[in-house]
């Protein structure tokens, strides 16, 4: 069994002087048994809310019904003295092995789960990879202050949270500390300040004393959120302006960035790029220093440039948060800033307007987001940043698009020393560096905000466009195009399948040295390969140059490439039926379902079946699981998904549903299906947008699933789940996402049609009423020598779109 923490914060108590005294309760089992419990008791002064997590216990497991097992604090608040006395004074009752009264029964089960509770302290309040950015700090330079972010025990009562504030003022007063920045988000239950600390109270943090680590006030405290892009050293070449272009042409922005500040006059983006500030402007990011935003730009519209694609049609929104300061060479986020009210003030601007101006971007369905946290690994909770992405995607209909991370830390090659990494020939060399990826998964985990539940999460292939490798140089990979040495891994919240796609994101080359711990291997971006893009001149300032560069940031700038062509996709469709896209509620979610609906792990997975441990037969699900957290679903073919053939059709479905319903699609069934043992494939993509207690364990509200007419999922006899993620992997996130083949005719005989269901099922008392938005679509394929055209034959007996049948699991 493994030790859980529970907090409950009390509002006073004779026992505790302040009124954000915590409680913790060292819980044995299952936390999600525990919460059952609580919530059995069903006591309107009692809630349960996630606050943190314990990186001694990392080994969480889960069993694929939904009944994790995890290691985590949580937080119960109670804003009654009353409520506090009364179950301070049963714990002591049931300690003295008390009988319990007909009320106090429940409780007594809850306690049950106990082993003690003591006072939420510093340790609770200050984890050990907070006090090891402050020594980082501290040791760079002993009398600089150090920044910090605080997070306060969220009350829902406005007038206690000013009090709150009031209080971490006093606090940082009495170090000679202060408030650098301060945001209140009440939708996700966030507040949260940007403090200064002078050396010798950010000391007294790193050691777990002093005022600060010890304020009430206070419930954590986390270094300052920090992104860092460097330029690397290319020479980059020039290009010639597109001929016969006129910005008159281009359709409405759909896509934005949040990213650096782009060099919208670069002969690549003139006239295609509309940025919008907000709080970083151009006055602070020199031309010159403009790298990030420009590449993610140019990769939207253009592509890889080596590649020679067509650039989009539309206009690119851009809302920089990205600022260059005096006297360093890089892009960061700005150190004045919470991070995360430069995003939450960027995505208002464009979706909702602010400071009483109207909307910049009201038609914008897809937000790339290429920013993580630099000092914050996801870590089983749900990081402020990821809840912030997943409330707005529901809340403005959005769908973020969010690099997975790129891990740049030396690891363990796998080879004695230089010399025999030198040695080995260049299969063995691949072969061993693929089993030390595989083997270092644990420091490789995504960085924040890629966990969010509700964004589409892309990792990096080693792939591009670039050539040969030069000579001289090492390319770890020059056979197969596995993910790349520094994309990040999943999984996600609650062991969710993460990340969600793989897409190129640039040949990495491999670095490596002889240490006292052994020959180590990292990866390096010089730009000798990688993907080719738009750049500033920092030399010249010419407005023409190109560089190349890689990473999970172009991987997630061509899935939002490839999103705008979803979503032309959908327009057209739309407007065949005389409807407009602002019209189509659920186009993100359609848009999310299309751009995973292509993906599959191909020649990528073959090739780490084949390699990563364990090698046993009877041992594939967890070879499978390992595979996962690295390709994700996969690679995907767009263009299979935007366009038809003769022999292949794709559907697509949009509703909202309730716990215990049953959505029942029924697919017409083309002749040749029936009639001939020729390969046929089914593929069905789900995706939805359940909602989410920002502070809970369980964190999503609802799950759904594609079940047969059973409410299983063995689906059809005669057909198979190629070589893909396990479904208890799939089922804890908000994507599912079966690839089926097969040659048995039996499989299509029911004269009703195939039978495809949406299941759906609450996992908290709260959501059971809540409806919940998807979008499901469903390819049809059969060899390209059959004769029928399936296309046309499925589109006539579909003809217009028929709302589903629902009705009520019993």
């Amino acid at each position: 069994m493994l030790r859980q923490s529970i907090a409950a914060g009390s509002n006073s108590n004779p026992a505790f002087a302040s009124p954000d005294r915590a409680l913790v309760f060292e819980v044995i089992g299952p936390v999600e048994k525990f919460v059952e419990a609580v919530e059995r008791i069903g006591f309107e002064w009692l809630t349960e809310d996630y606050a943190n997590a314990e990186l001694e216990d990392s080994s969480s497991t889960d069993d694929g019904d939904d009944e994790t097992v995890v290691s985590s604090l949580m937080y119960i608040t109670m804003p009654t003295v009353a409520g506090v006395e009364r179950l301070l004074a049963m714990w002591n009752r049931f300690t003295a092995k008390r009988a319990p009264s007909v009320d106090e029964q429940e409780w007594w089960k809850v306690f049950g789960y106990l082993s003690t509770i003591r006072p939420w302290n510093a340790t609770d309040r200050i984890d050990p990879a907070t006090q090891a950015f402050i020594d980082r700090q501290l040791q760079r330079d002993p009398d600089a202050p150090v920044r910090l972010e605080v997070d306060l025990w969220y009350r829902g009562d406005p007038i206690l949270r000013a009090t709150a504030r009031e209080g971490l003022q006093a606090v940082l007063d009495e170090v000679g500390g202060s408030v650098v920045d301060f945001v209140t988000i009440d939708p996700i239950r966030y507040q949260v300040a940007l403090v200064e600390v002078p050396p010798e109270g950010a000391g007294g943090v790193q050691t777990r004393s002093g005022a600060v680590a010890n304020a009430d006030q206070i419930m954590s405290i986390r270094p300052q959120s920090f992104f860092r892009s460097n330029p690397n050293p290319d020479s980059g070449d020039a290009i010639i302006a597109d001929e016969g272009f006129d910005a008159e042409d281009l359709r409405p922005a759909v896509a934005a960035i949040l990213d650096g500040y782009p060099m919208a006059n670069h002969r690549l983006l003139a006239g295609r790029v509309e940025v919008d500030e907000v709080d970083i402007t151009g006055a602070m990011v020199p031309v010159t220093r403009r790298y990030h935003g420009t590449a993610i730009a140019s990769l939207i519209i253009h592509g890889d440039l080596a590649a020679g694609e067509e650039p989009i049609s539309r206009r690119l929104k851009a809302v920089p948060i990205l600022a260059a300061p005096q006297g360093l060479s890089d892009e960061r986020l700005d150190a004045d800033y919470l991070p995360i009210g430069l995003i939450y003030r960027a995505v208002v601007a464009l979706k909702a307007g602010l400071n009483g101006n109207p909307p910049t971007g009201p038609d914008v369905v897809l937000i790339n987001h290429s920013v993580c946290d630099g000092e914050g690994s996801f870590i089983r909770r749900p990081s402020v940043w990821a809840r912030l992405l997943d409330w707005m995607s529901l809340e403005y209909g959005v769908l973020f698009v969010v690099s997975a991370g790129n891990i740049t830390r030396e690891f363990p090659s796998g080879f004695a020393d230089e010399a025999s990494y030198v040695a080995a020939t260049s299969v063995d060399r691949q072969a061993s560096t693929m089993l030390a990826v595989e083997a270092t998964k644990g420091i490789r985990g995504l960085l924040s905000p890629a966990e969010a539940m509700n964004v589409l999460t892309v990792g990096a292939l080693h792939l591009d466009e670039a050539g040969v490798c030069p000579p001289g140089h090492v390319d770890p990979f020059p056979s197969f195009g596995v993910t790349n040495l520094g994309s990040a891994i999943g999984p996600g919240i609650n062991r969710a399948l993460k990340p969600d796609l793989v897409e190129a994101g640039g040949r990495q080359l491999a670095s490596t040295a002889d240490t006292s711990d052994g020959h180590v291997l990292w990866p390096r971006d010089t730009g000798i390969l990688g993907q080719k893009a738009a750049a500033p001149d920092p030399i010249a300032g010419g407005l023409s140059r190109t560089a190349r560069s890689t990473g999970t940031s172009n991987a997630a700038a061509l899935v939002t490439r490839a999103g705008i062509k979803v979503v032309d996709a959908l327009e057209e469709m739309l407007e065949a039926e005389g409807l407009d896209l602002s019209s189509f509620e659920r186009r993100a979610l359609a848009t999310r379902a299309l751009l995973v609906h292509g993906a599959a792990w191909r020649d990528h997975g073959e090739v780490l079946e084949r390699i990563y441990p364990p090698l046993a037969p009877r041992q594939w699900r967890a070879r499978r699981g390992s595979i996962t957290q690295f390709l994700g679903f996969g690679r995907s073919d767009f263009t299979r998904v935007v366009a038809g053939d003769t022999n292949r059709i794709t559907l697509l479905a949009d509703d909202v549903i309730s716990h215990e319903q049953l959505h029942e699609y029924r697919i017409p069934i083309p002749t040749s299906m029936i009639g001939t043992r020729e390969l046929r494939r089914i593929v069905m993509t789900l995706a939805w947008s359940p909602p989410f207690h920002p502070t809970s364990i369980s964190y999503r509200g609802a799950a759904l699933d594609i079940v047969d007419a059973d409410g299983k999922r063995d689906f059809w006899r005669g057909l198979k789940k190629v070589v893909q993620p396990h479904p208890d992997d799939v089922r804890r996130g908000t994507i599912s996402h079966f690839v089926l083949e097969g040659e048995n005719s039996a499989a299509f005989t029911d004269s009703a049609g195939l039978f495809v269901g949406v299941q759906a099922r609450a996992l908290s008392q709260n959501y059971r009423e809540s409806p919940v938005p998807y979008a499901l679509a469903i390819t049809l394929e059969v060899a390209a020598t059959v004769r029928e055209d399936i296309y046309a034959s499925v589109s006539a007996a579909v003809r217009a779109a028929v709302r589903p049948r629902a009705r009520i699991q019993q």
